[in-house]
């Protein structure tokens, strides 16, 4: 007998963390919100803002491990 195993979603911690702050709302009710559970015009907006942020923490986490690759590099 196989069981479906469905993985979580991981989200970054530090964007929740952002739009927490910012919107006041429980982490419960923004992974919902982002996750497509929740609907209306204040999830639209959370959704959007999530992978706005999401997106520009990915390219800074890149363009630090970047630099960090060439600083070790020319230190050899």
């Amino acid at each position: 007998m196989s069981k479906n195993i469905k993985s979580k979603p991981s989200y970054n911690q530090d964007v929740l963390k952002i739009i927490k702050e910012k919107h006041g709302y429980s982490y419960d009710y923004i992974r919902k919100s982002i996750r497509g559970d929740r609907v209306g015009i204040i999830c639209d907006l959370i959704k959007a803002e999530y992978k706005r942020l999401d997106n520009e923490y990915k390219i800074l986490r890149e363009s630090q491990s970047n630099r960090l690759k060439k600083e070790i590099n020319s230190n050899k």
